[in-house]
């Protein structure tokens, strides 16, 4: 697994456990079932288990920038009693969007693509007008979140007459080199797809990317349309947003896996100047 111990303890076991629990829903057969919003409950278990209390935490929050959206999981900070309840923004701590990879994430500029650019820029805004800390979480059966996701090669193959990526093959053969058999278990991921250039797939890996809504049909031009802004006399959209994406946690299990990136921005910024945010 690809876990840099100096990490954060909690990201690397939020990867961890949403690797073993979709697991265990494709091993007892529901992973027909699995779709973004039940992502929340065991990510939502993983935190409390890391000691952040379960009052802190709020699933499917109304947005606090955007009209009519909501955010898939917060943390708010300690003092607050009632999160539910909380109108205050000011005491969100931590800001989290989810995606499953498959088939449709791979589809250059159709409509999977545009959510996860969705996803990335809109905690991008969060980060810029807010200042909050925004994290971005993809995940899935192996083979689909290196074929679809990471845009690694793979034989793919008519399934349910649909073209699907193959379940990932283990070596499972016994023998006595131990490091041969710790080395089948680590994943260099090799980015080809679509996300190479907004995604980094090691630990500590930044991206800097210049979004422009000069497109009509896909990115910035379709999100800024789309997403009404509630308090539009403060907060106001240029046509352009520079977008910092940090790979603060990787990782791969037999039949899954998952990463998590850390989304900053400074409208002002340029690429060079925007690596030295921490």
């Amino acid at each position: 697994m690809m876990i840099d111990e100096n990490n954060n303890e909690k990201f690397n076991a939020i990867v961890e456990s949403i690797c073993y629990w979709l697991g265990y829903q494709f091993k007892i057969g529901r992973d027909r079932f699995i779709h973004e919003a039940s992502l929340r409950y065991p990510i939502a278990d993983t935190i409390t288990a890391k000691g952040i209390a379960i009052k802190r935490i709020e699933l499917e929050k109304t947005s606090p920038i955007f009209k009519q959206r909501y955010i898939d999981l917060v943390i708010f900070d300690e003092k607050v009693k009632e999160p539910e309840k909380e109108k205050n923004d000011d005491k969100l701590s931590e800001i989290y969007e989810f995606k499953l990879a498959k088939n449709e994430t791979s589809k250059e500029y159709q409509a999977e693509h545009q959510r996860v650019f969705n996803d990335i820029v809109r905690l991008a805004y969060y980060n810029l007008w807010n200042g909050k800390d925004c994290y971005f979480l993809m995940c899935g059966q192996y083979e689909d979140f290196k074929t679809y996701f990471v845009g690694q090669k793979s034989e793919l193959k008519f399934e349910d007459d649909k073209l699907k990526a193959p379940l990932r093959k283990i070596n499972t053969t016994n023998n006595l080199n131990k490091d041969k058999d710790k080395i089948d278990q680590v994943q260099i991921w090799e980015p080809l797809g679509i996300y190479k250039d907004w995604f980094g797939f090691k630990i500590g890996e930044i991206k800097v990317i210049e979004f422009k809504n000069d497109n009509l049909k896909f990115g910035l031009k379709p999100f800024q349309k789309k997403y009404k802004i509630r308090k539009y006399k403060t907060n106001k959209y240029e046509d352009t947003i520079f977008v910092k994406t940090k790979c603060v946690a990787i990782t791969s299990t037999r039949t899954h896996a998952a990463g998590i990136w850390k989304i900053e921005s400074d409208i002002n910024k340029k690429p060079n100047e925007l690596l030295d945010i921490s």
